[in-house]
């Protein structure tokens, strides 16, 4: 088991430790190991007392918990950043007492971790960790190689052309682009004749220095109530990432649709999870927060579903601060260097209402636009499907996490691909708006009637601009276009930001309202028969403040 105790007896025999290039060709066990030290003082008032024994916990002491369960939470957040949190067996004498907690995550954060310890029969409590120290000095034959310098090696090798075994010891003198010994005799060479040899075999008479499988945290405690008990662990780890993709799969005239939520998990730690507690957070994770905060938000929950989301399959979804927390129901095994995906959202048949959207700029003269001609600018329309994300209406309600959504659609037996975009985090109970493909038989196209500017001097300048929008859907069936119009230089951010803009039809025109939904742009919505033409006349009136 990792963390176990080597045999250091005096009637103990040597052992001699065998590499080959890439892998150990003989094992730990039972072989002599440097093991945590145990530091005798410590800043503060007085010396640390010296502890008896080492307590070793290891991965093989997980608790076991119900529904398949072990009792391994892990949270992962935004921002390359996990929680992970378990729950061991050990048994802590009272007082002082050094503990070796091996198997932690290689990307742990040291300063975040937290401890906590129940004794069996009574009260958590927090254990008085008075020293911690991170071990992450692990096994490879190259690493035992660089702590072996200036002792005896033997190497063994098998020439090419004969077969023959050959021989040779010597000390270390290098490891620097490979092995290079100083033999019995005073002369000097590298592991392996020039040319090389085959099956080279490099074995050393003593393990050099302390090193391990895994890494491992040592702490030195100190324990009110002791006894056995279970020993809780919380720490921050980076290299574990989540997000969100969404699957719609639409019918022929786009009014319902199948949709489908996956949580892909990307674990790029050397840390494995079996049937663990797994969860995400959707959210803006503060890391200017020192580290135990941010931990401090998620260590608490336990794993039990409580309130599924998507009946019996996917996340339970709770409200976390501003954070939404989706649990797993079901024990997970998440290996080391992997991805997973789990669905956390299912609902077949929902009502789908479809739109059209057409961005058509609206420039003036000083940018270019010519005023007065024939010549019209086409526009660009887009399919938006939107999801009500109400309860009462789609049994959904719920809130939905930033990602990508890929759109499929039905035509009799066949199924086709429609768009891939990203969707945005959408709180509960607000609209979901996906982007479906083009409309090729909707033609919008504009175009600048007339254009006049007006010098106010110091005080900036006035524009008035008119412009023809011209719309025909050449489809079998009526349409919603959304037209949504932009002042220039609306597209950055900012531009234009002080600026008094107006927007209205000309004088004597009628149709929809038209709202203004930003900072310089505006929509309005029209019903598009098929084989009409419709046309807006609009009048832009901009102050441009210096």
């Amino acid at each position: 088991m990792p963390g176990s105790r080597p045999n250091r007896g005096s009637n103990s025999r040597p052992c001699r430790w065998t590499l080959a290039p890439l892998v150990l060709a003989a094992g730990l066990a039972g072989c002599p190991a440097t093991g945590p030290g145990v530091v005798a003082g410590a800043g503060g008032e007085g010396p640390v007392p010296v502890p008896s024994a080492t307590i070793e916990v290891g991965r093989d002491d997980v608790v076991r918990g119900e529904g398949g369960f072990s009792e391994v939470f892990l949270t992962v957040m935004p921002d390359n950043l996990a929680l992970v949190r378990e729950r061991r067996s050990a048994e802590l004498p009272e007082g002082v007492a050094a503990v070796a907690y091996a198997d932690v995550v290689d990307t742990v954060l040291p300063e975040s971790t937290r401890v906590r310890f129940t004794p069996d029969g009574g009260s958590p409590q927090d254990v008085s960790v008075l020293e911690q120290r991170y071990r992450y000095d692990l096994i490879s034959p190259s690493r035992l190689l660089e702590l072996s310098l200036g002792a005896s090696v033997h190497v063994r090798w098998t020439q090419p052309e004969t077969g023959a075994a050959r021989f040779l010891d010597g000390v270390i003198e290098s490891t620097a682009g490979g092995l290079f010994l100083r033999t019995p005799d005073g002369t000097y060479t590298v592991g392996a004749p020039p040319g090389g040899g085959a099956h080279v075999r490099t074995v050393l008479d003593a393990l050099p220095g302390a090193l391990f499988s895994r890494p491992q945290l040592d702490w030195l405690v100190d324990v009110s109530d002791g006894g056995p008990g279970v020993l809780e662990t919380s720490y921050l780890a980076s290299g574990f990432t989540w997000e969100a993709d969404y699957v719609l799969t639409a019918t022929e005239d786009f009014a319902r649709a199948d949709l489908i939520g996956w949580v892909t998990l990307r674990n790029q730690t050397g840390a494995r999870f079996d049937d663990a507690h797994l969860a995400v957070v959707a959210g803006d994770v503060h890391r200017a927060s020192p580290p135990m905060e941010a931990a401090e938000r998620f260590m608490d929950y336990d794993g039990v579903p409580d309130m599924p989301m998507g009946g019996t399959i996917g996340y339970v979804e709770e409200g976390l601060f501003e954070y939404h927390l989706y649990k797993l129901p079901r024990p997970t095994t998440l290996p080391a260097y992997s991805w997973k995906q789990v669905t956390f959202l299912e609902r077949d048949d929902v009502p789908v209402t479809t739109k059209y959207r057409a961005l058509v700029n609206l420039p003036d003269a000083a940018y270019g636009a010519p005023a007065g001609t024939d010549d019209f600018t086409p526009a660009g329309v887009r399919r938006v499907l939107t999801l009500e994300n109400r309860e009462e209406v789609d049994g959904l309600g719920v809130p939905l996490p930033a990602g990508t959504a890929r759109v499929y659609a039905r035509s009799g037996e066949d199924l086709f691909f429609i768009d891939s975009t990203a969707v945005l985090d959408t709180p509960r109970e607000e609209p979901l708006d996906v982007d479906a493909g083009g409309a090729p038989f909707l033609v919008v196209k504009s175009k600048l009637t007339d254009s006049q500017e007006a010098d106010a001097g110091g005080f900036g300048s006035y524009s008035v601009t008119h412009h023809l929008v011209s719309m025909v859907n050449r489809g079998s069936r009526a349409v919603t276009l959304v037209l949504r119009l932009a002042r220039p230089g609306a597209a950055y951010p900012g531009y234009g930001a002080d600026w008094d803009a107006r927007l209205d039809r000309e004088r004597g025109a009628s149709g929809p309202s038209i709202e203004e939904v930003g900072s310089g742009v505006w929509e309005v919505e029209l019903e598009l028969s098929p084989d009409v033409e419709t046309t807006e006349e609009l009048v832009l009136r901009v102050r441009r403040a210096y």
